[in-house]
């Protein structure tokens, strides 16, 4: 019981901070961001969940916005 309380409070003390992320282009971060596009991709062909579909689409729109701004800082992106 314990454990699943203490787990839970970790998940809402964490949650805020992960939708503040902001993505800062730079080499590292820019780095394979086309491999995980078409990875994401590769998984939409192959059949999900509603729910997992719509997990995919919101990480596909994230990942192509990253990708957008890498190219516009001069990035590679493969």
């Amino acid at each position: 019981m314990f454990k699943s309380i203490f787990t839970l409070s970790l998940l809402f003390i964490s949650a805020p901070s992960l939708g503040n992320y902001v993505f800062e282009p730079s080499k590292y971060n820019c780095q394979g961001i086309e491999k995980r596009i078409d990875n994401i991709n590769s998984k939409m062909r192959a059949g999900y969940s509603s729910r997992e579909g719509e997990r995919l689409k919101e990480e596909l729109r994230q990942l192509k916005k990253q990708r957008n701004s890498c190219k516009s800082k001069g990035f590679s992106v493969s």
